[in-house]
């Protein structure tokens, strides 16, 4: 394998990550491409534990905003938080549905506990997940009463795609997951399969009659139907791919991803092992074909300045920039890259980053170093900038246009405005690519 460059480097810890500090990023300059990856691999994080703070159940529902947002912050392994979102994203409930945080964080850690084990397993998993259950109504879905929506959208958007299924297998597929249901009110809300409830009846899926229950429909899927099993590879290949590289990835990218995952049982760390060696990956193409998301970039704001969530409260900014943790917008997730850029969400992001500058304005020795004309020339400052938040590759014209404003500030002024020297660097089109 080649050796990472800086820019290779601060790449990859942006997209298995939220970003490295220009330390973290130095250190794997020149390092092995694949020996740095299966290091990113192994890392672990701290113990999953949550504990609600504050007295009202809106208060431990901030709290537990800002627990996940400290996490991606400061976690010892930034990929397994990243696998988490974007598990969040394709396994998508949302607490404004169900009005549990308890349930959205059990939710939360079964996601982190299989970030980077088995597809197949974690699918299982989802299938006996309260949260899930409840979202998509399998909770009533009972014999003779069977309700569609956990069945259809298993296979829609979870494992197979549109089109890869018939209406009647749908009807089969609900009929197989009656009695998968929860413990009743008022909880703790457990999974409880409820045999009473099941229908037993013989029902057809992909041309193979049995009487078929939940789990061996996801089996079905995933393993034991090959020609399925190949869709589901390449469906969920794609959407990796399109999550960590960029959209639309070529037909030989998603069968090279898809056909580990079929040789290894659905194993996401070989997967994952694959995407992040493969030399697209590294491709400028790649390294320019993301936006951050509204998340990735609140995280790498705070990161960067320092700024806990606690103080920076990115829960009353995420619903102007589009991207409520928790919250997806429906059951098919939040949309891909383009869907963030708009004047709108644009504000919204202008609105955090003054918010958080405004919390580290008096604090910050950068900030105040930068006051002083007679600290650094204005080329050596803006430098201190680009390294402090780890843009190890600006565009001339971004260099250019930060120079510029900060010599007509030190020539008007003498010094130059803290706060907005901080926002205009972290508002930058270099800065807002993932």
């Amino acid at each position: 394998m080649p050796a990472l460059s800086i820019d290779d480097a601060a790449h990859l810890l942006r997209r298995a990550g939220f970003g490295g500090t220009l330390a973290e990023i130095n250190a794997l300059n020149g390092q092995d491409r694949a020996t740095t990856v299966d290091t990113i691999l192994s890392q672990t994080g701290p113990p999953d534990t949550f504990t609600p703070i504050g007295a009202t159940e809106y208060d431990q529902w901030i709290s537990l905003i800002q627990w996940w947002y400290q996490r991606m912050i400061a976690t010892t392994a930034p990929l397994i938080e990243k696998m988490t979102l974007f598990w969040h994203g394709h396994f998508a409930t949302a607490q404004n549905t169900i009005s549990n945080f308890t349930l959205m964080y059990q939710q939360n850690a079964m996601f982190r506990a299989n970030a980077l084990g088995n597809f197949r397993t974690l699918t299982h998993a989802v299938g006996r997940d309260p949260a899930m259950l409840f979202y998509l109504d399998n909770d009533p879905n009972v014999k003779g009463r069977q309700n569609e929506n956990f069945a259809r959208e298993l296979w829609e958007l979870f494992t197979l795609g549109v089109g890869n299924y018939t209406q009647d297998e749908v009807v089969a597929s609900a009929r197989s997951w009656t009695g998968h249901g929860v413990t009743p009110y008022p909880g703790p809300y457990l999974f409880l399969y409820t045999d009473s409830k099941h229908d037993h009846g013989v029902k057809t899926i992909f041309g193979q009659t049995a009487d078929w229950d939940g789990d061996q429909v996801i089996d079905l899927s995933l393993r034991d139907d090959a020609a399925k099993q190949l869709t589901a590879a390449r469906f969920i290949a794609r959407k990796l791919w399109t999550f960590f590289a960029y959209p639309n990835p070529s037909q030989a990218i998603v069968d090279t991803l898809a056909n580990v995952f079929i040789s290894t049982d659905w194993n996401i760390t070989s997967a994952m092992r694959t995407l992040l060696n493969h030399d697209e990956f590294y491709s400028a193409t790649a390294k320019q074909g993301l936006v951050r998301t509204p998340v990735e970039f609140m995280v790498a704001c705070m990161r960067y300045s320092g700024i806990a969530p606690v103080d920076a409260h990115p829960e009353w900014y995420a619903d102007d920039m589009g991207q409520e943790i928790f919250n997806p917008p429906d059951v098919s997730g939040w949309k891909n890259n383009a869907y963030w850029i708009s004047s709108g969400s644009f504000w919204g992001r202008a609105d955090f980053v003054r918010n958080v500058t405004s919390k580290a304005n008096n604090a910050d020795p950068l900030l105040n170093k930068l006051v002083d004309e007679r600290a650094d020339t204005v080329p050596i400052a803006v430098q201190r900038l680009f390294d402090r938040f780890a843009i190890t590759n600006p565009a001339a014209a971004t260099r250019t246009a930060l120079e510029n404003w900060l010599t007509a500030e030190r020539v008007a002024h003498g010094s130059a405005e803290r706060a907005n020297i901080f926002i205009l660097t972290m508002l930058t089109p270099d800065f807002q690519l993932a």
